[in-house]
């Protein structure tokens, strides 16, 4: 098929263009992971504020004991802590793992919230399990945290740093200016690992060289106006002036409203420099591929305008029809050849240096591989407006409210 030349023309000026936007984006996500990094200081070892840790539950993750065990290793004083399991379903499985922990770790405050159906107001199961949890919370400073998430000892000492009132490592954390404002929720990045399965790795690169440096970037340039669900810490009295779990009950990015929400309301959201691992396991394609459908749809909701421009970030598919544009000529190549050069070099450096997540280094050679799914699910995200979340089926509505589709 012969494409008249001036339509080639302008394909490939476009094409370009979005390659240097590309390189440009690549460049400002090495530095906001950069300057992420460098924007904390030592912590101070008496500042161990009451917390209580709230993990719902549903099913039996990746893992699961070792996840949960990780919370009672904690290098915390143990008078200061307490651990709140929530389960909406009294026969779910995880009840017995935590009824496990409680037994060897008598020791420490393990909790159990076990819900009712009727405890279901809303589409949002995991909110409507924290708010079911949160009246048995004994402490005002609440840590929620996903169930496949696994911590080291220093977690909560590095996630609390910021509260310190006074403290230096509170301040510089969205912009590269001193910010004033107090600080009212912490946040914090993850990485995958544990990973056993090809779908498990593909997985981890999205996280690590996609997800991750895109959150600094937006760190970096706008400041901090989200939250991710590794990890959120916020005072009960911020929740409440949110408007509590009650306000997110039927919404899909619980995460992302409360810390867009803590930001509306003049506080400063902090990335933390803890980085939580995401315990994946044996993922299967179609559940990684349904989960990332619901991340690119969530995203979509809530941002679109971003979302829509954000397809110049997928260099290897830019690059990829730019060699076709170029007829599979040698400079086609050159490029392509330039691109991906470009993007594992970054990559590396990023989560070497930076995030500390290895998965890139050890499973480089599958990133353009990752970076195409990647690309195959931000044009899938426009595609429709079903999503699936713990094996229910919901329709994601505009604003990113959600509705059931499978019954009870």
């Amino acid at each position: 098929m012969n494409i008249p030349w001036h339509i080639l023309l302008i394909l490939r000026t476009l094409l370009g263009i979005g390659l240097i936007a590309f390189c440009g984006y690549t460049v400002s996500a090495m530095w906001g992971a950069w300057q992420w990094r460098h924007a904390f200081q030592p912590l101070n070892p008496r500042w161990t504020p009451a917390v209580t840790i709230f993990k719902p539950v549903c099913g039996v993750d990746a893992e699961a004991y070792d996840n949960f065990a990780s919370y009672c290793k904690l290098d915390y004083p143990t008078g200061r802590f307490q651990i709140l399991f929530g389960a909406l379903d009294e026969d779910d499985p995880a009840i017995d793992l935590i009824h496990r922990l409680q037994r060897e770790n008598r020791h420490l405050d393990i909790g159990i919230v076990v819900g009712t159906p009727r405890l279901r107001q809303g589409n949002n199961l995991k909110v409507c399990n924290l708010l079911n949890m949160e009246s048995q919370a004994k402490y005002d400073l609440f840590v929620l945290c996903d169930s496949d998430m696994r911590v080291k000892s220093d977690y909560l000492r590095r996630i609390t740093a910021p509260f310190e009132p006074g403290a230096a490592h509170s301040k510089s954390r969205t912009t590269a200016s001193t910010t004033s404002l107090p600080v009212g929720m912490v946040t914090c990045p993850y990485r995958g690992c544990r990973v056993h399965s090809i779908a498990a790795v593909l997985e981890s690169l999205g996280i690590g060289a996609d997800f991750i440096p895109s959150t600094l970037v937006s760190r970096a340039f706008e400041g901090v106006s989200f939250a991710l669900g590794s990890t959120i810490v916020v005072p009960r009295t911020v929740l409440a002036e949110l408007g509590g779990f009650e306000n997110l009950l039927d919404e899909l990015a619980d995460d992302f409203l409360l810390g867009n929400g803590a930001s509306q309301a003049g506080y400063e959201v902090v990335i933390s420099d803890y980085v939580v691992d995401d315990v994946l396991g044996r993922e299967s394609l179609l559940r990684m591929w349904a989960r990332r459908l619901r991340w690119a749809r969530t995203v979509r909701a809530y941002r679109p305008v971003g979302y829509i421009g954000a397809g110049v970030l997928h260099g290897i598919a830019i690059s990829t029809a730019f060699l076709i544009a170029m007829q599979f000529s040698l400079a086609g190549w050159m490029v392509l050849f330039a691109t991906v050069i470009i993007r594992v070099l970054s990559a590396i450096c990023i989560t070497k240096v930076w995030t500390d997540d290895p998965n890139v280094l050890r499973f480089w050679p599958l990133l353009p591989l990752s970076d195409l799914i990647t690309f195959a699910l931000y044009l899938a995200s426009f595609l429709g407006n079903r999503i699936t979340w713990r094996g229910v089926s919901f329709k994601l509505l505009p604003g990113g409210r959600i509705e059931r589709l499978t019954p009870n």
